[in-house]
């Protein structure tokens, strides 16, 4: 008899390919995050999580490391409601924060002054430049002397690398038509449609679509095709105080940045 599939397991998969088909090594990057937070950091440590989404960088950290906690914060209700549910089995050691990094005052639902850690995936280039270099002051104040940050994520090349820029989006079409088109993995509007429609998520569903509206009104739309240059990030960071910035892993534009506190 084959064993039923759990519908939260099987909704976190789906996410899990729609993000792959835009990020083919996105597995490798959570990979390179996870070990080297293990090599500098140890086994046993307190993580944040931002932009956490349904927690799957979350979910890969704790498998890696079991005396690990986590604190995955997200203010997208229908992520971290299939969250909380597909990783229930981390709940004595994974925390989800309700709270919109865009808010000054995002850090005071952590209950914690200090981490070991920061990580974040493909989620800080939804921010604008001016709230990017906010949230970095704050994770400098979080982070204990010698914690680290971790960020993978898109990160343009800067002015006068054309080639180099073409070579990455080439890269990246080719990617997503080999996954959508090809493979017919849902894209990012089919997945959100279909997400929407699950009866299992139709409460956080409509919460999402109120809190979007309320949310453009206080901090404008954002532009989800917009991405945070690598420049503009260790600027960020070096103001922070953070030191020993750079790349440790990359594919083309897509990176895991190290800053050490």
């Amino acid at each position: 008899m084959t064993a039923a599939v759990d519908p939260w397991q099987k909704l976190l998969a789906s996410w899990d390919d729609q993000q792959t088909g835009y990020l083919p090594r996105r597995e490798e990057r959570f990979a390179m995050m996870t070990r080297t937070i293990g090599e500098v950091i140890g086994d046993s440590f307190a993580a944040l999580d931002l932009g956490c989404g349904p927690g799957s960088l979350s979910q890969r950290i704790l498998a890696a490391h079991p005396a690990a906690t986590a604190i995955a914060v997200d203010a997208d209700p229908l992520l971290m409601e299939l969250g909380r549910h597909a990783l229930s089995d981390y709940a004595d050691r994974l925390r989800w924060v309700d709270a919109d990094l865009r808010d000054p005052r995002w850090h005071e639902s952590l209950g914690v002054d200090s981490v070991d850690v920061v990580v974040s995936t493909t989620a800080l280039h939804w921010l604008e430049p001016g709230v990017l270099f906010a949230v970095y002051r704050r994770v400098a104040q979080l982070l204990r002397p010698g914690g680290i940050l971790l960020n993978g994520d898109n990160m343009p090349y800067d002015p006068g690398q054309a080639t180099h820029e073409r070579l990455a989006e080439a890269a990246n079409d080719r990617a997503a038509r080999e996954a959508f088109t090809v493979a017919g993995v849902p894209d990012w509007e089919r997945w959100w449609a279909e997400a929407s429609g699950n009866d299992l998520l139709a409460s956080a569903a409509r919460e999402r679509t109120a809190r979007r509206e309320l949310a453009d009104q206080v901090y404008g739309t954002r532009d989800g095709d917009r991405l945070t240059s690598l420049a503009t990030h260790v600027t960020a960071l070096t103001e922070a105080g953070f030191r020993e910035i750079g790349t440790i892993w990359q594919n083309l534009d897509d990176r895991v940045l190290l800053a050490v506190r």
